[in-house]
């Protein structure tokens, strides 16, 4: 992902372990409309991410 014109991002989403159903990263919204992970440690490969209320995006 190119990171140019990245200033302010705020997080819209928690991403959660597939089998432990921890938190292992979030996801970002960035100013320019791109949406990139930002990970705890390594990148996990069995994440997934929990779908949004209709009341907004989960607490992070």
């Amino acid at each position: 992902m190119n990171s140019e014109g990245h200033l302010e991002a705020v997080p819209i989403k928690k991403i959660l372990d597939a089998r432990t159903g921890k938190v292992v990263g979030w996801l970002y919204l960035w100013n320019n409309g791109e949406v990139a992970p930002m990970w705890i440690a390594d990148e996990p490969t069995d994440e997934i991410f929990p779908s949004f209320s209709r009341q907004g995006p989960a607490e992070y």
